[in-house]
């Protein structure tokens, strides 16, 4: 491929994660014999530098996550488009998030997403392009754990849980103040929807909502309001739940927004907020590390990619993906329910040599079909055919 790849690091993602990911799949580029020109997107002149980076020329593509710079424009045109640039815009959020950048209908703009279940999203209800691309995020090279996987005997013997948490009694304060109809619906929907996936939503939503004579699609103003509150009460109530099972279980807990958990006499501890690169340090030294999916079933939360990477068994809510992928960790899987956790967490507990055994394996089955080479290698594919990247006609 002629010309250099532009990456557009952020550095304003929670903990840097963004910037760090987006480095990582620079150096898989950059290790498929790819010119890789990382750009950082920071500070208040960075749009008028970048596109500047643009008329330099001898760009092939970009890439981006989660939205940053797929909106920016000059004289009412696009800066891809008259730059003459694809922009492939890798998002790990549901199209909910920022949804105006979701729905941007132009050839040189890629929607990607990182669940398939996003992609899917976006074909069944926004569509701009007829086209979206699913490309899973994948696992690291291992060498970004230079010693993984250690032994048994090195490691602290405890659980790492990287999450932001909580309190879903402020949300629903907020709804309370919604109308009588409203307020029925969105309250009556979190309670469906605790064991569901993103798929469910919309059809939920209508279900609800029909019979007090409200009729709704995916791509109102409204549908896209629920759903982005029902997807974070819904994460931050699972969270919590997991928070509630783990407290007399040697769990290390790290993140924001956990000040409404007691933390007194429990065996796990609250270790605050932890930087994307510490975490990678850290990682290796854990015997698991526990996570918790997104509303998604066609994919798996990074936190499993990067255990499976660092030789830490991965804990956390069973899907599609796990169960058809993984089934040999299914035994450290669970239900949003405190016993399924207890269980999971337990079976890793007891018999620690037989989960990374059980790890390792499947490390070595999915490092290759589901790696970060295989999805850099994807998004150079898609973007290659950016030219059919459009609705006939447009």
């Amino acid at each position: 491929m002629a010309g250099k790849i532009l990456i557009l690091r952020w550095a304003g993602s929670a903990y840097d994660s963004l910037g760090g990911l987006l480095e990582l799949i620079a150096q898989e580029f950059a290790a498929q014999g790819l010119n890789v020109m990382l750009f950082g997107a920071n500070g208040d002149g960075w749009p008028q530098q970048l596109v500047q980076a643009l008329r330099a020329g001898d760009i092939a593509f970009a890439l981006t996550m989660s939205g940053i710079g797929t909106d920016l424009s000059i004289d009412g045109k696009l800066i891809w488009e008259a730059a003459k640039v694809p922009l492939f815009n890798w998002n790990c959020d549901h199209p909910c998030r920022f949804p105006s950048r979701h729905v941007i209908r132009n050839r040189y703009l890629l929607h990607g997403y990182v669940f398939p279940d996003h992609a899917r999203y976006n074909m069944t209800y926004l569509k701009p392009n007829g086209i979206a691309y699913a490309v899973h995020l994948g696992i690291p090279p291992r060498s970004l754990f230079p010693r993984a996987p250690l032994t048994l005997a090195s490691r602290n013997g405890r659980i790492m849980f990287t999450k932001t948490g909580g309190d879903t009694a402020g949300i629903e304060a907020g709804w309370r103040n919604y109308g009588p109809e409203l307020r029925d619906i969105v309250f009556t929907a979190a309670e469906e929807l605790f064991h569901s996936t993103t798929t469910d939503v919309v059809p939920t939503l209508r279900r609800i909502a029909e019979p007090r004579g409200i009729f709704l699609d995916g791509d109102n103003h409204l549908t896209i309001r629920l759903i982005r509150e029902l997807d974070e009460y819904i994460r931050f109530k699972r969270a919590n739940l997991v928070m509630e099972a783990i407290l007399r279980y040697p769990v290390d807990v790290f993140g924001e927004g956990w000040a409404h958990i007691s933390w007194k006499g429990a065996e796990a501890r609250y270790l605050g907020p932890i930087t994307w690169r510490a975490m990678v340090e850290q990682l290796p030294h854990y015997v698991g590390c526990l996570s918790t999916n997104p509303m998604v079933d066609e994919s798996v939360h990074d936190r499993v990619f990067f255990a499976l990477a660092a030789g830490v068994v991965p804990i956390g809510d069973s899907n599609t993906f796990s169960r058809t992928h993984m089934p040999n960790l299914e035994p450290y899987t669970f239900r949003f329910t405190r016993e399924r956790v207890e269980q999971a967490v337990e079976a890793v507990l007891a018999a620690p040599a037989e989960a990374l055994a059980r790890t390792e394996t499947a490390w070595q089955a999915l490092a290759v079909p589901f790696g970060m080479r295989r999805a850099a290698h994807q998004i150079a594919q898609f973007v290659a055919m950016h030219t059919l990247n459009a609705r006939w006609g447009g």
